[in-house]
């Protein structure tokens, strides 16, 4: 041995030591290697003869119950269910899997069973997307195994592509979801009626995976059986996506309108609702071999690393404000961004993020559905789901690391230890408390446990060339060589290079080459994650956190005991003479060691408060009607940080019910009357959080918190989102309505103790409900509908509102303003306020501009200015504007609104007889509220006119349209912040 190799292997041994203190493998052994291949073996067979055992036909097993899961016979669990379809889903999903294992006998068996009892003629509503990815995938790749069977080891003699016949059929039936003036599918659809089912409802809206995760089934179905239409559809779909990205950007949103393509939710990270639509892109590029996929992919890619890519984190962020994080959590589904990042090529951020989803998973035992950037639970569920494993396998097969077998290794033990069942394997409930769900989706078969066992198992002891295929997001096989069938009706522009017969074998693998990664060694890996040793330990508080008295929150500057709990902080409260509050922390004035590092944190929350923008940008939809009624009256209501995520799914509905104690802050008297309905609550005396728990215990399935202020309104107050203090225990929707939409709602409650009441997100305000309601009647009638002695809405604690006053309330239409003939543009701007909440100051020009007593009085614009505002593109524009929620997205509409402002201007310059330039920004009624009133009211004699007219005399006003590229048109309010105490004590 040379002196060389003494050096490095002294220096490896040192690096060894520095990274995990002694505990890094720097090898595994063939036979422990070998031992967890049969290990992973065993727990497939473990779940699959459990479920042939006590499922089969189901769709699913359910492990704790020892049966199967049929479509409407077990209860309904939402839009989970809608992968469900009476079709033996997880034999289907799971035949590729077995030939991977090498069982060929039990494949052979299993298509039997398949070709035999599956059929697709049923009454039943189904996801386009679950049943793509799953079903149309399975038996794809099922029917290519059958053939490679056939043609390599002679087996299967019998088969005639009944599998790919059955996959033709069913690919019809999904034709017609595609039946939108986008080319955007929906996202159900019924597999007998199409989308003629009345069981389909109204749906206007799907996830960007959902529409942009079909090309691969759809491309190898039209490859295979020759009908262009599949692949021509998917292509369409992908088309409109790519179409709809953000310019500048360049990042998707994830919900759009499929009938005319508008951005629903215009949040954007790599996890749900746009995961498999970024790996698509890529993957379409490698099996189908056309190059616009791959230049997508790498326009989204670079958008990605530039402003969701945090480091190691992947953060959401608003697709038009990629600088601004839209959440602070992030879910499982993005751990197969790493894998990815294996076939992009770019390793090291790949093993940066892999690096700390393994640290979380390491936490917890198993990746929660969603951590905190703190790597906090968001939520606690974990369905062993399989992305981290498939990264995991990815980045082994990358770097040929020892490392990633550790990593599987774990993974095996927390499925064993935390998971395995008498029945298979149950979902997780919650990481924190180990608790089961009952509950073994299809995917566990089909991909968790096959990439476990790819991930131990060598190369040549598997019966099938994996790196001849492409995996779907579904881990099904697709082969390499469809690209090879090809023809120009199928392709628009193919550009498939010719590669000489010597070469081919080098670009057959899918996966990097490692000489070339890592021309530094194979321990590059492990440099790269020394910087983040410990990541999750050193950001994580630790245990010995103190417990929390008081959180900024919930401090209200008049209570007593409020002020002294933060002096207990070392925290000194100075009232200065303009009612502000000073607050000065220090920490050898605090009653203990963890009251000083509770007052550290609690400053920090104040910090935080104060930069939090003055509006929230998801607020969500309390909506009632009585059984017979078709209209819905709907109020503006704010969520919670806690309990279920509704947004993008469809609404909760059921009778209203008062809890009895009114503030729910302890057991549940009339829990039988609960059940099953929508409660209403108090607000005060324990936290939010709390009184969700006890009403979810009592059988709610939603609830309703009232504030406890008499004067609170949705225009007159901030709106907030309810903190659930870093908890989330509950699975019931609740959300919170101010005074006098909760007295609407209790006056309708009163009158008709059967209505129905629906909880749902705010991108419901326009579909088909009626205008935003406003409470009618005397203060006394008001008063009244505090509902009576025993329900009674009054309390001294005010409502939470933020720091900040608000200096641009929504404005109400004027009284003034009664002409017959605008109502239907009185109503529209009405809609405009409600759903423009977060553009205030828009609104309040917007409503000052175009409703002003002034317009009534000019009779010679009457006519005309009538005839503008019900026109077909002022129309348009306000009913598009009404959809739009951000800024930079409302460019093109706000234009049209102000263009039509303009023309009102070149009326009265018409009318007056004189061209008019305003170099003055303060006489310009293009820039001025003030100067457009007086501007439009003016007459011929007035002296406010011979003034103007003297201000330019060479130029027009008009030569330059409104809104042109070269100008920007902004609307900005002053944010001012301060400290200070509210009359209600509010901070």
């Amino acid at each position: 041995m040379n002196y060389c190799t003494l050096v490095t292997v002294f220096w490896s041994t040192i690096l060894g030591l520095y990274l995990n203190s002694g505990a890094v493998v720097w090898c595994m052994s063939a036979e422990e290697k070998n031992q967890f291949k049969e290990q992973a073996k065993e727990m497939f067979y473990h779940a699959y003869q459990a479920y042939m055992d006590h499922a089969y036909p189901a769709d699913e097993l359910m492990p704790l119950s020892c049966k199967g899961r049929y479509r409407d016979i077990e209860p309904n669990r939402g839009d989970v269910d809608d992968a469900l379809g009476n079709f033996s889903l997880t034999l289907v999903d799971t035949l590729d899997t077995l030939v991977v294992l090498g069982d060929f006998d039990e494949f052979e068996t299993a298509v039997k069973r398949v070709i035999k009892d599956v059929s697709f003629d049923s009454d039943v509503v189904v996801s386009v997307f679950e049943t793509n990815i799953r079903m149309l995938g399975g038996l794809l790749s099922g029917h290519i195994l059958a053939t490679y069977l056939q043609e390599h080891f002679s087996r299967m003699s019998w088969y005639r592509s009944e599998l790919l016949s059955m996959a033709r059929d069913l690919g019809f039936r999904l034709i017609p979801a595609f039946n939108t003036t986008t080319g955007v599918p929906h996202p159900r659809i019924n597999l007998r009626y199409g989308l003629k089912s009345p069981k389909l409802g109204v749906v206007r809206e799907t996830c960007t995976a959902c529409a942009g995760t079909m090309i691969l089934e759809f491309a190898a179905l039209s490859r295979l059986t020759g009908e262009n239409i599949f692949e021509e559809k998917a292509r369409v779909a992908m088309d409109y996506l790519w179409q709809q990205r953000h310019r500048t950007s360049d990042l998707m949103g994830t919900v759009l309108n499929i009938h005319n393509g508008d951005w629903i939710r215009r949040d954007s990270g790599v996890g749900a609702g746009i995961d498999s639509y970024y790996e698509y892109c890529l993957k379409a590029y490698i099996l189908l071999g056309d190059d616009v996929y791959l230049e997508r992919f790498n326009k989204h890619y670079s958008a990605v690393m530039k402003y969701i890519s945090q480091g190691p984190l992947l953060v959401d962020v608003h697709m038009h404000r990629p600088h601004t994080n839209s959440r602070n959590f992030m879910d499982a589904l993005l751990a197969f961004w790493p894998g990815l990042q294996v076939l992009k090529g770019d390793i090291k951020p790949a093993i940066e993020t892999h690096e700390m989803l393994y640290q979380v998973m390491q936490r917890h035992n198993f990746l929660p559905e969603a951590f905190t950037v703190d790597f906090q639970v968001h939520w606690g569920q974990h369905p062993l789901r399989p992305e981290f494993v498939e990264s995991t396998y990815f980045l082994y097969k990358a770097t040929n690391d020892p490392y990633y077998l550790e990593v599987g290794k774990k993974v095996l033990d927390s499925l064993q230890k935390y998971a395995r069942v008498p029945c298979g394997f149950a979902a997780v409930k919650d990481v924190r408390t180990g608790s089961h769900e009952d509950r073994m989706d299809s995917f566990v078969l089909a991909e968790t446990l096959k990439y476990l066992y790819l991930l131990f198992a060598n190369k040549e002891e598997l019966t099938v060339e994996v790196d001849d295929f492409v995996f779907t997001t579904e881990a099904h096989l697709l082969p390499l060589s469809l690209a090879r069938i090809n023809n120009s009706s199928l392709i628009d522009s193919p550009k498939l290079p010719k590669l000489d017969e010597s070469m081919v074998e080098d670009f057959t693998h899918s996966c990097p080459n490692t000489n070339y990664l890592f021309p530094e060694g194979r321990n590059f890996a492990q440099t790269i994650r020394i910087p983040l040793k410990n990541l999750v330990e050193e950001v994580c508080p630790s245990n010995k956190s103190p417990m929390r008295t008081l959180h900024a929150s919930e401090f209200q500057g008049n209570n007593k005991d409020h002020i002294e709990a933060v002096k207990r902080m070392g925290i000194t409260v100075l009232k200065l003479s303009d009612g502000r509050i000073q607050m000065i922390h220090n920490v050898s004035m605090a009653e203990s060691s963890d009251r000083a590092q509770e007052g550290i944190m609690f400053m920090q929350e104040l910090v935080e408060q104060s930069r939090a923008p003055h509006y929230i940008e998801e607020y969500q939809t309390v909506y009632y009607f009585t059984p017979e009624a078709k209209n819905r009256k709907i109020l503006q209501a704010c969520p919670a940080k806690f309990g279920a995520d509704i947004r993008g799914k469809s609404p909760i509905e059921a009778n209203l019910k008062i809890a009895q104690p009114l503030r729910a802050c302890s057991d549940i008297q009339n829990a039988d009357e609960l059940k099953g309905r929508i409660a209403v609550v108090k607000r005060g005396s324990c936290m939010f959080i709390e009184k969700a728990r006890n009403l979810e215990k009592a059988g709610a399935i939603a609830t309703i918190v009232v504030d406890s202020a008499s004067a609170s309104s949705i225009r007159g107050s901030k709106m907030f989102s309810m903190d659930g203090h870093g908890k989330n225990d509950v699975t019931i929707p609740v959300v919170f309505l101010f005074t006098e939409e909760a007295n609407i709602l209790l006056k309708a409650l009163k009158e008709r103790p059967d209505i129905i009441v629906g909880i749902t997100d705010g991108s419901y305000m326009t579909d088909g409900f009626e205008e935003k309601l406003e409470i009618k009647g005397t203060a006394e009638e008001i008063e009244s509908l505090n509902l009576s002695a025993e329900v009674e809405f009054v309390d001294s604690k005010p409502s939470l509102k933020s720091l900040e006053t608000d200096d641009f309330i929504t404005p109400k239409i004027p009284k003034e303003y009664e002409m017959e003939t605008s109502v239907s543009s009185e109503k529209s701007i009405q809609k405009l306020f409600t759903k423009l909440h977060n553009l205030k100051r828009m609104q309040f020009e917007i409503d000052q501009l175009l409703f002003s007593p002034h317009l009534k009085d000019s009779k010679q614009l009457t006519d005309s200015y009538h005839k503008m505002v019900r026109g077909e593109e002022f129309a348009s524009a306000l009913d598009r504007l009404t959809k739009k929620e951000e800024m930079l997205e409302i460019d093109h509409d706000v234009r049209v609104i102000l263009a039509s402002v303009r023309e009102l201007l070149l009326m009265q310059t018409k009318a007056l007889g004189k061209k008019l330039c305003f170099k003055n920004t303060i006489l310009n009624p293009l820039h001025s509220k003030t100067a457009f009133i007086q501007f439009i009211a003016s007459k011929k004699t007035d002296s406010t006119f011979n003034n103007l007219k003297y201000v330019c005399v060479d130029s027009n006003l008009f030569d330059s349209p409104i809104g042109d590229d070269n100008e920007q048109t902004m609307y900005s309010s002053r944010t001012e912040i301060s400290f200070s105490t509210l009359p209600n004590g509010d901070l």
